[in-house]
């Protein structure tokens, strides 16, 4: 069943990649409507693969305390543990920017430089159309225990920060 799960899942992935990358040719941009539609589809895509990593990660944890012996509620409290354990490295590893201190970090007046050595490069780096912003850095991901989406916005006038809206972290 794993395996035929995660057979489905490559698939899909390989899809919506080929399609992704075809969606226009070389040196052309893309709209912000072909960005949202392949942002949407992104998100089914990682949904399902966040399904799939914590099945695995609970049927590793479970067929490997199987062989210790432990009572019900000693396993289910381990297994438990490892799973966060698991989840809060891959959330440092994939989004490193989801860390309140690093958003306390960031001042007004920060110059873009500054803001992208503390919290990494931004997934979307827009300019503005507002004559008070010159561009606007968005950081977005999605928890990886609970695949809720966590969003964070910093606009720049002038080659520094005006504005922040810190993600709910």
């Amino acid at each position: 069943m794993k395996r035929k799960s995660t057979n489905l899942l490559t698939i899909a992935l390989a899809s919506g990649f080929f399609m992704a990358t075809h969606v226009n040719l070389p040196g052309e941009g893309v709209t912000r409507a072909e960005y949202e539609a392949l942002e949407q589809r992104l998100e089914a895509v990682e949904a399902a693969l966040g399904a799939a990593r914590s099945a695995q990660v609970e049927s590793i944890a479970e067929e490997a305390l199987a062989k210790v012996e432990m009572t019900p509620g000693q396993k289910a409290s381990l297994i438990e543990s490892v799973v966060q354990t698991i989840q809060t490295r891959e959330e440092k590893t994939s989004y490193p920017w989801m860390q309140a201190e690093k958003w306390a970090r960031i001042k007004k007046g920060m110059t873009p430089e500054a803001v992208v050595e503390i919290l990494g490069t931004p997934l979307l780096n827009e300019p503005s159309l507002h004559k008070r912003v010159d561009a606007v850095y968005t950081y977005q991901g999605r928890r990886v225990a609970t695949n809720e989406k966590v969003t964070g916005i910093i606009r720049f006038y002038k080659g520094v920060v005006i504005e922040m809206e810190v993600p709910k972290l």
